[in-house]
């Protein structure tokens, strides 16, 4: 075997007089059918996912081998039963099925197929290079960003707005390319794990993050297959690249989105939401007294897109019916997506916590995890919520790249936030805590890189709480509760979602 490097790379390309040439990956046709397998079997439940799928007109292969997996069985049937096949220097005929068995397999091992004729002419070279995951390795397995440059002169490519905001949950998207002399087009694909494998249509990305395609006029389709490092975990994208005439920035688009959010109680005050809206900011928080009963609420978005509120149409530029509030946690679902592409869906969400009539406090026993570690969870519990102090939560984060400062300004009475700053500790974090003696709704300001912001909070024995969930909202860190383990889970590489 030959140990694979990044040199060798059938995606690099090669810069010839000034001009993009792309490397071969091309073969005559020699070999009918390749696969790889688990055992002496061509059965699809047997086989591992070939990248490119095979065609005999390609020669380079990836192959991805999960959990400590250091063998497979290459199956190698030629186009003429008078062809020879070598696989790694040995041949391989129909005695053998055309199967070789290739063992103690490592990470990056290059597998040689050659194919020669009856008067031993080498026709073909096929090769296939073999990924070994652990169950140990990170099982991450989708893309932080994605983009599409159109090539548009010598040395030059221009960005091309996709047909939405990219969120690596939404697996679909679409592009318009105008037509130029170059017909080409640089993808980049960036994994949330620099340790996850991204392939394009087969074709595996390097360190740079991007390749480039040539296009044809019309529609064409990129599949973009993120394989998590420990080569088990996938995830699949698409990308269609439109190629046409018209120029994508010639018209206006219509996304889906809201441009316009409101909410007002019964009485008919508006509520203020935190953080300010802005149509690309997807969560919002709330906290009402206990004497509103029921909130509406006002969207504005585009004509060829429909709005949905916990499964409630709503019309756009309307004030919607009311809906009640229960004491504690109330969280408000809404979708929004385009008519003439229902690919095209965002999602928002408004939660609302409406304060009890009786205030009581429990001290939380759920556990917490921060970033796959275990901590302690110093809490209270009110209504169903979990309460912290911000410096005990600014010091589990500290490190992350959702950490954030805890100061207060003398001249406005209020407590100053910083996202990204470095949190001081004073030595009183984490303290555990006891069944609490005074509790009430706290009016203390607090502000979010110096704008102010609302979140729901209590002082109880002369500290003051904040609600966890809008800490999430407004430092955007991902929450989740496993309901088996009883155990509230903070994960700072992932954005908070409602869901």
């Amino acid at each position: 075997m030959k140990k694979f490097f990044a040199i060798l790379l059938i995606i690099s390309l090669l810069m010839t007089n000034g001009s993009v040439v792309f490397a071969s990956n091309s073969a005559d046709k020699s070999l009918d059918k390749l696969a790889v397998s688990e055992s002496k079997s061509t059965s699809s439940s047997k086989q591992y996912d070939l990248f490119p799928k095979f065609d005999p007109k390609i020669a380079n292969y990836y192959v991805f081998l999960p959990d400590d997996t250091n063998y497979a069985y290459l199956y190698m049937k030629p186009d003429n039963s008078k062809y020879k096949v070598y696989c790694d220097g040995d041949q391989i005929d129909e005695d053998d099925d055309y199967f070789a068995y290739i063992k103690k397999i490592s990470d990056g091992d290059t597998i040689d197929i050659v194919v020669r004729d009856k008067n031993d002419d080498k026709l073909d070279t096929y090769t296939v290079t073999f990924f070994c995951g652990d169950k140990n390795d990170d099982d991450e397995d989708t893309l932080d960003s994605l983009s599409v440059r159109s090539k548009d002169g010598k040395d030059s490519y221009s960005k091309v707005s996709l047909n939405k905001d990219f969120e690596r949950n939404v697996k679909e998207y679409k592009v318009t390319v105008k037509e130029n002399d170059y017909d080409t087009v640089r993808i980049y694909a960036e994994p949330r794990d620099s340790g996850a494998h991204v392939l394009i249509n087969g074709e595996l990305l390097d360190d740079d993050d991007y390749l480039d395609f040539k296009v044809s006029k019309g529609k064409n389709e990129f599949v973009i297959n993120v394989i998590a490092e420990n080569c088990k975990d996938t995830t699949k994208y698409t990308l269609t690249v439109t190629y046409n005439s018209q120029d994508s920035d010639s018209s206006e688009k219509t996304e889906a989105v809201i441009s316009g959010l409101s909410v007002k109680d019964n009485n008919g005050n508006t509520i203020s939401l935190s953080p300010v809206f802005n149509s690309s900011k997807k969560n919002y928080t709330a906290n009402v007294g206990n004497n509103t009963q029921s909130v509406s609420f006002y969207m504005m978005a585009g004509s060829d897109t429909k709005i949905y509120l916990n499964n409630s149409e709503l019309n756009s530029s309307t004030w919607s019916q009311n809906f009640n509030l229960n004491e504690g946690l109330n969280t408000f679902n809404i979708t929004v997506y385009l008519t003439s592409d229902t690919y095209d869906i965002k999602n928002y969400s408004v939660s609302i916590y409406k304060h009890p009539k009786k205030l009581e406090s429990l001290v939380s026993v759920q556990n917490l995890n921060v970033n796959g570690v275990s901590k302690q969870l110093n809490a209270y519990n009110i209504s169903g919520s979990n309460f912290v102090k911000l410096r005990d939560i600014a010091s589990l984060l500290l490190g992350t790249n959702k950490q954030f400062s805890v100061g207060y300004n003398e001249v406005t009475n209020a407590i100053a936030l910083l996202s990204g700053g470095y949190y001081t500790s004073n030595g009183q974090e984490n303290i555990a805590l006891t069944q609490s003696k005074d509790i009430m709704i706290s009016i203390q300001t607090v502000t979010l890189d110096n704008q102010p912001t609302v979140m729901t909070a209590y002082n109880i024995d002369g500290n003051n709480y904040v609600m966890l969930r809008d800490l999430a909202v407004l430092l955007n860190f991902g929450l989740t509760y496993n309901s088996a383990t009883d155990t509230i889970q903070i994960t700072t590489s992932s954005n908070y979602s409602i869901n």
